[in-house]
């Protein structure tokens, strides 16, 4: 225990020092000490504070607007409380969500839209814990630059990469051009429609192209991007079949440069159990150390 002395505020009041002296014996307290010490070994040791951290709430929802999806969206924002939301494969116009994410504290967004009810990626965000700006807007992605009080400004990239492997080329192509001439701090994460290694993919089925994963690597080190990795489950989808016709993979991730690295350290990502889509929502947070213990 630390005691701090405490300060008068009116000179004329004089200054009392105030000693303190344990009412148990020496040999009492080294015993004490000694019962204590397996317990404290056992115990978690507690989060650090969250103030400053941003947290944003990264998820391919599968479709937004009715009530399943609104509940399931109130419930991940009352939980953890990010500063940005990003949400791809919405189906629907940002419009048809009425003033739901006003309601809940989000009040500034960049929207594409989805051309039928194909594609589309929402960028919303807090305007009381951040300032969002974005700069290039596409199908496949949106790039912003991020504002927060007391850090440095860095670039956001939200990615939903099309199924289609010449549409998803296109993209990469548009990524590697804005690494080229990225001079900030660097997050680009999102649905990338594939995964890195063989050990994320579990599947009875023929294995994946492998051709395709390699090709996958190669095209995020030429954007110079390292993999933030993350806690929770192993797999962020699931075809949702049953038995042997199962298939699971990571699809979605956050990588980013070594300037966004060097800036954030204890940046980590948190993959939540999925509900309402066949897609997990991931929690990107920028500062604080995310236990792996009560999910």
């Amino acid at each position: 225990m630390r005691i701090e002395p405490g300060w008068s505020k009116t000179p004329e009041t004089p200054v009392h020092s105030v000693q303190m002296a344990s009412m148990r014996s020496t040999d009492q307290d080294h015993r004490r000490i000694r019962s204590i010490l397996p317990q404290l070994a056992t115990d978690p040791l507690p989060l650090p504070s969250s103030m400053d951290s941003l947290k944003i709430l990264i998820w391919n929802c599968r479709g937004a607007g009715n009530n399943t999806f609104r509940r399931n969206m109130r419930e991940l924002l009352n939980t953890h409380k990010p500063g940005i939301i990003i949400l791809m494969e919405t189906k629907v116009q940002f419009s048809s969500m009425g003033t739901f994410f006003t309601n809940m504290g989000f009040s500034a967004s960049t929207i594409v839209d989805p051309i039928g009810r194909a594609g589309g990626i929402w960028l919303i965000w807090d305007t009381d814990q951040v300032n969002v700006r974005a700069s290039a807007v596409s199908n496949q992605f949106i790039q912003a630059t991020v504002h927060k009080e007391d850090f440095e400004e860095w670039v956001l990239n939200a990615v939903y990469a099309s199924p289609n492997p010449l549409s998803r080329d296109t993209l990469w192509d548009n990524l590697e051009d804005s690494a080229s001439q990225m001079n900030k701090p660097w997050l680009v994460m999102g649905d990338f429609n594939d995964f890195a290694h063989q050990n994320e993919r579990r599947s009875f089925s023929q294995s994946h192209n492998q051709h395709r994963t390699q090709r996958f690597r190669e095209r995020i080190n030429n954007c110079n991007l390292l993999d933030l990795g993350s806690v929770g489950p192993r797999f962020t989808w699931t075809n949702n079949r049953q038995g042997m016709a199962n298939t699971m993979e990571r699809l979605d991730r956050a990588l980013c440069n070594d300037q966004w690295q060097a800036l954030f350290p204890e940046g980590t990502v948190r993959i939540l159990p999925r509900t309402y889509s066949d897609h997990s929502p991931l929690v990107v947070y920028t500062q604080e150390v995310v236990a792996s213990y009560g999910f």
